[in-house]
């Protein structure tokens, strides 16, 4: 079997080069690149990850966690954010290992995987996990901020105060009092604070909050996003006169649509709809057409990336970076009169 010497002596070049080739840890002249490549296969020589890592002390791996449940497709939030970090990832040589399964809060089931960093998505409010990876000196960024707030640790987020707050502007000047707000999960910290941001879109209009109900995702309740929209709405509307609904997720959007249609609501006519992500294939096809928030989960993805990278390279790195989001306007909207 080759050599990764042996590649380098045919090559006429370093073993050093012949491993950056293959690592993309620096830049290498395409054509050293092209004349190892060919060496490489004409060897029939294959780089051994496990060697290499042993060699370097790193697994040249970061892992992602993202829980889903076995009832839950990815969104298309999700596939953008994945995106993200796969395309940054790979222009430095890493690898993505995604982690879909759930959490246990049980210390004894912590997961501990082969990588040297981790990326983790929507944190929950007092998230056991980031002192275990502090425990374990393991680089880690969140894609969400920590509750409380912890000024060590490292994260990207959308500001999602400003977010509800935005939201709850557009309805109420379009004349939404009796609003619907689906809500994520209570632990979550995103949930948290775009209900802060609506409750002060209605105090800074002088509106009482009474006609305001906000519920929140459950994952013993609800099957999937979807399922906790339609659930919600269905369950909910012959007692409450909603105007307006905010959902989630597009996906908890879609499942309120489906109950809109089985009651005979007209929408934007009768309730008007506003979704707190934005997949723009799904916005696109719904009828009518989504308005929602355009997060720039690619944008999330790839800063999150770069910012783990950074910390892999010095665990002593601390930043937090706030990405702008983006009310788009479609017709699932209508002001009330």
């Amino acid at each position: 079997m080759a050599t990764i010497n042996d590649v380098a002596k045919m090559a006429g070049v370093s073993k050093g080069t012949v491993s950056s080739v293959f690592s993309k840890k620096r830049p290498i002249s395409t054509e050293v690149t092209e004349r190892v490549l060919a060496v490489a296969k004409e060897l029939s020589y294959f780089p051994n990850h496990i060697a290499r890592s042993l060699a370097i002390k790193k697994t040249m791996i970061v892992g992602l966690k993202i829980p889903i449940s076995r009832e839950h497709a990815m969104s298309g939030f999700e596939v953008q954010l994945i995106n993200g970090v796969i395309r940054e990832c790979s222009k430095r040589g890493y690898r993505v290992l995604l982690d879909t399964l759930p959490e246990h809060d049980d210390p004894i089931h912590f997961a501990v995987d082969p990588v040297d960093g981790v990326i983790m998505l929507n944190p929950r409010t007092q998230d056991p996990r980031i002192d275990r990876y502090k425990l374990m000196q393991t680089p880690l960024v969140l894609i969400g901020r920590p509750d409380p707030m912890d000024e060590t640790v490292c994260y990207i987020d959308n500001d999602n105060v400003k977010i509800g707050n935005q939201v709850g502007q557009y309805l109420l000047e379009n004349g939404h009092t009796s609003i619907l707000f689906l809500n994520a999960s209570s632990d979550m910290t995103v949930a948290a604070d775009r209900k802060r941001g609506l409750y002060e879109a209605f105090e800074s209009s002088g509106v009482s909050t009474e006609h305001l109900k906000v519920m929140h995702y459950s994952r013993k309740q609800h099957r999937n996003p979807t399922h906790y929209g339609y659930v919600s709405l269905k369950n909910s509307y012959g007692n409450h006169d909603y105007t307006a609904i905010i959902a989630d997720t597009d996906r908890v959007a879609l499942g309120a649509l489906q109950a809109t249609r089985e009651l005979g609501i007209v929408i934007p006519e009768q309730l008007s709809i506003v979704a707190l992500s934005d997949d723009p294939v799904l916005a696109q096809e719904t009828s009518p057409k989504l308005t929602s928030v355009e997060l720039s989960a690619e944008l999330l993805g790839s800063e999150a990336a770069k910012l783990l990278l950074k910390k892999i390279k010095n665990i002593g790195i601390v930043q937090q970076k706030v990405i702008d989001a983006k009310l788009i306007l479609r017709e699932s909207c209508k002001m009330y009169v």
